[in-house]
């Protein structure tokens, strides 16, 4: 072999050690990363219903669901860097962790231990976060700051609020007051009183029936098979409406966008369309119709349907 040759095989196998040393390296980072299915703590209870349950944490997410059991189950989890830790990979001397039961009341607190309850970002990124299943008659109170929350299945009471994260609530029953400052809002199968608020998102229902009041700063307001009395209103975006039935009234208001709405041909109802233009094929109806305008009844009256727009066109269809 030529001196030029051993120097090829010599240059080709630095390479290959290179590259074998980068692969093990990569897998050894890789499986320390490794996101674990199990969670930091469990924790199960039993109650009688109807219960309560009252969660509270910062930095990260909550998450409760119905199930048949008459068995509560809080499983927590704890994330730093974003990476799930075990009991055995980081210890939480310096948070105060309540998970407890009280009679028919669950808690699942997470907090540090300092005062300064809410900035667990502070703590080299630690969050924590909760699962809970629970029966399906369960009121809640849930709070995080810098989380998303869902819920599914519950029947009750429900105070639900973020600053930092999305909402999503599905399939509840009952009385429902929901907030977030920095996301969106998804409803899905509602039934009862929902009352929900959002500063930088959107809201999207789908498929209720009862009493929504719905408010947002800053995104549209899209509703789906809606049963029942609505007021919704946003400063920064449309608002499109498919109802299904009417309540004791609806009412959609907007600063910044269009209003469409679709409702069931035939029905009695009362209109008051407000906009920069107001589109619609009115049949059996009296009162006042001008470009930006309608007032009046459709098939002798009934519910109000009320829309006002600053920004926009009203469309109001009948399918």
């Amino acid at each position: 072999m030529s001196t030029r040759d051993r120097y090829k095989m010599k240059v080709l196998l630095i390479f290959v050690l290179s590259f074998a040393s980068m692969i093990l390296l990569v897998s050894t980072a890789s499986a320390n990363t490794t996101v674990k299915d199990e969670p930091y703590r469990v924790e199960e209870f039993t109650v009688s219903t109807p219960g309560n349950l009252n969660v509270r944490t910062s930095g990260g997410h909550i998450t409760v669901k119905a199930s048949e059991s008459n068995r509560v189950r809080v499983e927590m989890y704890v994330r730093k860097n974003g990476r799930d830790l075990s009991a055995s990979d980081y210890d939480l001397d310096d948070f105060e962790i309540d998970i407890s039961q009280s009679g028919n009341t669950v808690r699942a607190i997470a907090k540090r231990e300092n005062g300064n309850n809410w900035k667990f970002w502070n703590n080299n990124n630690v969050s924590i976060s909760f699962v809970v299943y629970t029966p399906r008659e369960m009121s809640s109170d849930l709070k995080t700051s810098g989380g998303h929350i869902e819920t599914d299945g519950l029947k009750g009471n429900q105070e639900i609020a973020t600053s930092g994260g999305h909402l999503q609530l599905m399939n509840l029953m009952g009385t429902v007051d929901a907030r977030t400052s920095g996301g969106h809002i998804e409803i899905s199968d509602f039934e009862g009183e929902m009352n929900a608020r959002t500063s930088g998102g959107h809201i999207n229902v789908l498929n209720t029936n009862g009493s929504i009041n719905l408010r947002t700063s800053g995104g549209h307001i899209d509703l789906e098979r809606i049963s029942g009395t609505v007021e919704a209103s946003t400063s920064g975006g449309s608002i499109n409406a498919d109802i299904a039935s009417i309540g004791q009234f609806i009412d959609l208001r907007t600063s910044g966008g269009n209003v469409n709405i679709s409702v069931p041909d035939g029905l009695g109802m009362d209109l008051e369309l407000r906009g920069n233009r107001v589109r619609t094929e009115l049949k059996n109806f009296s009162g006042k119709v001008e470009r930006d305008e309608v007032e009046g009844s459709i098939n002798g009256g009934g519910p109000k349907i009320s829309a006002r727009t600053s920004g926009g066109t009203v469309r109001i269809s009948f399918i």
